[in-house]
């Protein structure tokens, strides 16, 4: 985990912190718009120019949102010295980060049980709580594009901008990082390869660390895997044989068969972990395999 950068409570001060942690943030007004748009980025004025958003030479700092994000302290400390009640916006992409929003009033918390029923419980990273008691995780930007809306009340934001702590929502409430300190810390976790669609997951050869799992032994049940069957499999390795292989493959298939409703992703996950630990398997050689298999490319889709 990154060190924690405490977050002033004064917009001003907030805005200063997250300059001087290197983070690019922008103003933005309580309904999320962006502060000082210009004649020469406005279609309807006379003075309209077409041209890129990053190749625009008005002279006024916010005109294109979050194209304008910087970290230059003393950019950050004007633009607030004039604005001082302006919230605080940052962009997901620019900032290497693409952001899981949980919308509550549309049905966000009932549309992520039902992705991690789907998809097995989402690994844990930076979150903050929204103004409209809502969530944001932050994870590690993909190299692909995300959908913007894929369910009722999740949006993936990545070509855009998310508002940060302690920013004032148009109901009044703050957001704010979660516990009294109000710190930040700048997200380490990958975004979650089964939230990529699928044409555009890792394409991962079936050779495992430079080996090709062995499926002779391989105990096939009749018509499912079971979290028995799995595990087991993975208990019947060699001690010092093949018992990576034999993690990767049982963890193929417990994605597979969770992906099908027939068992449980987390508790088939955590059998494999025993098993992994029981059979002398070092904890982050086992991670590093399980997830391996979580980013092997499948005949599933994300979607729940």
């Amino acid at each position: 985990m990154s060190v924690g950068i405490p977050i002033p409570a004064a917009l001003p001060a907030a805005a200063e912190a997250y300059a001087e942690a290197d983070i690019k943030i922008f103003r933005v007004r309580r309904n999320k718009a962006p502060l000082a748009n210009c004649p020469r980025c406005d279609h309807e004025s006379s003075l309209y120019i077409k041209h890129r958003p990053e190749e625009c030479q008005c002279g006024v700092p916010t005109c294109h949102g979050f194209w304008s994000a910087t970290s230059d302290v003393d950019l950050v400390r004007k633009w607030w010295r004039e604005e001082p009640d302006a919230n605080i916006g940052a962009p997901c992409r620019l900032n290497g980060w693409a952001v899981l929003d949980i919308d509550p009033r549309n049905g966000g918390y009932a549309s992520l049980c039902r992705i991690e029923e789907r998809v097995g419980v989402l690994p844990g990273t930076t979150t903050a709580i929204t103004g409209g008691d809502g969530l944001h995780m932050f994870y590690l930007s993909p190299v692909f594009d995300l959908p913007k809306e894929p369910f009722p009340g999740v949006e993936f934001k990545h070509n855009n901008y998310v508002v940060l702590a302690p920013s004032v929502h148009k109901s009044g409430a703050r957001y704010q990082w979660p516990g009294t300190r109000n710190v930040f810390f700048k997200p380490e976790t990958p975004w979650p390869s089964a939230l990529l669609p699928r044409k555009e997951r890792p394409k991962l050869s079936l050779r495992h660390n430079g080996r090709t799992p062995s499926l002779s032994g391989i105990r096939r049940p009749g018509k499912h895997w079971t979290i028995d069957t799995l595990v087991q499999h993975v208990m019947d390795s060699a001690p010092e044989g093949d018992r990576n292989n034999r993690l990767f493959f049982a963890a193929c298939r417990a994605h597979e068969t969770a992906d099908q409703g027939h068992l449980n992703l987390g508790e088939a996950l955590q059998g494999l972990y025993a098993a992994a630990a029981a059979v002398g398997l070092d904890e982050r050689d086992a991670h590093a395999t399980i997830e391996s298999a979580a980013n092997r490319p499948a005949d599933r889709s994300w979607a729940a």
